[in-house]
């Protein structure tokens, strides 16, 4: 008799555990924003020349992280460099104007090659790390669906 009820009440946790795992979890959209706007492209030192628009790329990275959350190719128009990007909003966000030859070369063998130097990272007692936004003139943070306009400059 307590083995049945032992087999009766193992069969009724999977049969809950596998009916917990069909429901379907729906996830919830991150609000997004538009950042927008020119890219000026200042004068070159002496000996080398400024990149033009097409050899842009601009970066939305997360502050607390450094992940790179998009990219996107400027366009020339209208005689002015211009950008649009989709960014989450309600979040720190980095924007930041690279060469692409830079963007590209950023990843070697599937790892960072050049490690985060946003954010402090210090470790207190074992294994807790505590980390800070950075809050840099390149730091923004967006309302769900603003379309704001932030001039770059490369």
């Amino acid at each position: 008799m307590v083995l049945s009820f032992f087999r009766i009440a193992v069969v009724a946790v999977v049969a809950f555990a596998i009916a917990l795992g069909a429901v379907p979890a729906y996830a919830v959209a991150r609000e997004l924003a538009t950042a927008q706007g020119t890219i000026a492209i200042s004068e070159a030192r002496p000996g080398l020349r400024a990149p033009s628009c097409s050899e842009l790329i601009v970066e939305a990275r997360d502050a607390l992280d450094n992940h790179l959350i998009a990219e996107t190719e400027p366009t020339f128009e209208a005689g002015a460099c211009r950008y649009a990007l989709s960014v989450p909003a309600q979040t720190a966000v980095w924007l930041r104007v690279q060469p692409v030859l830079v963007a590209g070369a950023r990843v070697l063998n599937g790892s960072n090659a050049n490690p985060p130097v946003s954010g402090r990272a210090r470790t207190s007692g074992g294994s807790v790390a505590l980390r800070f936004t950075v809050i840099a003139p390149t730091t923004y943070f967006f309302a769900p669906n603003e379309q704001k306009a932030i001039p770059l400059t490369y």
